[in-house]
């Protein structure tokens, strides 16, 4: 293998080369400024803009709220008590409930209406990956 020699005159010129771009590149952005600058001074008019005042409308000054007394509470004279109707869990909906309730009887819970959904079948079995040294 050759042995790659450094050369001061291509690494000189290099270092001319990015002074070169920067030095443009910075004046170049200082020109585009500078046409901006002067494209929006000739096309400023300096003139104002007529402001036009419209007056609010009259809204006439609506009467203060005035605030009611709360309604007289309601007394409740009479209690009257119902024999329980199978309001718990295991109660049959049925119109003997209240019979049985009053009665002292236990009704046996109804059967479901509908078959329970069959079970969801099994999942496939995993993708073998044969390797050589795992083979399926």
């Amino acid at each position: 293998m050759t042995e790659q020699r450094f050369d001061p005159r291509h690494r000189d010129r290099a270092i001319r080369m990015v002074r070169r771009v920067t030095i443009g590149g910075a004046g170049g952005v200082v020109g585009l400024a500078g046409v901006f600058s002067a494209a929006s001074a000739a096309t400023f008019s300096g003139k104002t803009v007529a402001v036009h005042h419209v007056a609010p409308p009259v809204v006439p000054i609506a009467a203060a709220p005035v605030q009611q007394p709360p309604p007289p509470p309601i007394v409740i004279v009479k209690v009257v008590h119902l024999p329980a109707t199978g309001y718990y869990a295991g109660a049959p909906s049925y119109a003997g409930a209240a019979a049985s309730a009053v009665s002292g009887a236990v009704a046996a819970p109804l059967p479901p209406q509908q078959a329970p959904a069959p079970a969801p079948p099994p999942p496939p079995p995993p993708v073998c990956h044969s390797t050589p040294s795992l083979p399926c």
